[in-house]
């Protein structure tokens, strides 16, 4: 434990979370959907840089996500140490977790013979309580910190990304998974978005937090008449060119994307969003 303590505390000093001013900083932890979106170095920008860029925005950014990592790891020890020390140094903080708990905690939760429904009970109850941790110590470490975050998107339409939903809440399907179960579809996402049920909750209880909602997003941008931003054709995964195989059909596609979407990849997309309803309002870009 002392080791990681050491490397997560390199990786917060390589990236500049020692500044000695918050002034329009961001820091971003979290999982992998950090690394993905807000990773980047100072020759190549990532995806969120390079949007507030585009809007002449103030993008100093921190990045002390790391792939794999839980709300549980975060909300205790070395992880939250490590947030809570960079927190002061950061004008906002973009939290993101809660996918890798779903994928580790559902399965054995169906296996214990609990419905979908009780699983998803069981995961808003643990991740509310868990992200409540986490975003308390972060404004306990800086209270003039604003923090941001969502319930992910509408992933895993990736060609055989099927396979993963279907191992997360199995009770969802009956035999083998299949992508166009439109039954088990709407059941499996009607759980998976209790997670952003649960940043709902917490923009609810807390002034400092804000919930931002793309469910639906890529869906609409795939041209889904059901979908629209906040509002999610929930018998559909996300459409395949924007959570593809290479980025494990969970992160948004690197490259790539529809004619007349006037963006390069769905991580790009994904950022417009963020950017339009957030940043932009934030940074008054």
């Amino acid at each position: 434990m002392k080791l990681l303590a050491g490397l997560l505390c390199a990786h917060a000093v390589a990236a500049g979370s020692t500044n000695s001013t918050a002034v329009d900083k961001i820091l971003v932890a979290g999982d992998s959907w950090g690394t993905v979106l807000a990773g980047g170095s100072a020759a190549n920008l990532s995806f969120l840089s390079r949007k507030l860029k585009q809007h002449g925005c103030p993008n100093e950014v921190t990045n002390i996500a790391i792939p794999g990592t839980t709300a549980s790891q975060w909300s205790t020890g070395n992880y939250l140490a490590t947030l809570t020390k960079a927190a002061p140094n950061h004008s906002h903080v973009w939290v993101t977790l809660m996918g890798n708990d779903a994928m580790e905690e559902m399965p054995s939760c169906a296996s214990s013979g609990k419905t979908s429904a009780e699983c998803g009970d069981q995961l808003y109850s643990s991740m509310l309580n868990k992200m409540g941790t986490i975003i308390d110590a972060v404004h306990e470490a800086n209270p003039s910190a604003e923090v941001v975050g969502m319930g992910y998107e509408m992933m895993f339409g990736g060609a055989g990304c099927g396979i993963v939903p279907a191992s997360i809440f199995p009770q969802c399907w009956k035999g083998e998974a299949d992508e166009n179960d439109e039954s088990a579809i709407r059941c499996f996402n009607e759980q998976v978005i209790r997670m952003q049920a649960v940043w709902d909750q917490l923009d609810t209880e807390r002034e400092y937090v804000t919930a931002l909602n793309i469910l639906g997003l890529t869906q609409m941008v795939d041209g889904d008449e059901k979908a629209k931003v906040g509002a999610p054709n929930m018998e559909k995964l996300g459409p395949s060119w924007a959570w593809p195989v290479y980025e494990g059909c969970i992160h948004p596609g690197v490259a790539g994307a529809p004619k007349g979407s006037g963006e390069d990849s769905a991580s790009m997309i994904v950022m417009e969003e963020m950017y339009s309803q957030y940043w932009s309002a934030e940074f008054g870009c």
